[in-house]
């Protein structure tokens, strides 16, 4: 059976804004070698996240994101927005830093957050960004 082909026509007309919340997907049970056998970062780094109380952010927690050599590794998605995978994360840190990415996703076509735009703790702790299927078009370039 073929996959569906997403034609261009399928991104024509207005830009899209995302639909819904952004949510925070954060890995609770990976660990840096060097930590104690009993310390997940990723649970330390959802309980800073939840603190925070962020409006129109979802915070879930989940057992694996198989980037484990990354250990501390959240991703943020949406409904029609672009999903970010970020590793190396500072529980200490970095849960701002990642509110502060999902509010910019929010704001943005397709939930796309250029580069410049990043919060500057993630800039370097990017391991992907994937396009939502709306957003396809045949030169593969980012929106707008």
């Amino acid at each position: 059976m073929n996959a569906p082909v997403i034609s261009p026509e399928m991104n024509a007309g207005p830009v899209a804004s995302p639909h819904g919340p952004v949510v925070i997907t954060i890995c609770t049970t990976c660990r840096k070698a060097e930590a104690a056998p009993d310390y997940r970062p990723g649970a330390v780094l959802a309980d800073a996240v939840d603190a925070l109380q962020a409006s129109g952010v979802v915070i879930r927690r989940t057992q694996c994101l198989s980037v484990c050599t990354r250990a501390c590794t959240a991703a943020l998605s949406g409904a029609g927005q672009y999903t970010f995978l970020f590793g190396d994360l500072d529980p200490e840190r970095d849960a701002k830093a990642l509110v502060d990415m999902a509010q910019a996703m929010s704001g943005q076509p397709f939930g796309f957050v250029p580069w410049k735009l990043r919060p500057e703790a993630l800039r370097s702790r990017i391991i992907a960004r994937v396009p939502p299927p709306e957003w396809s078009p045949a030169d593969g370039s980012a929106p707008a």
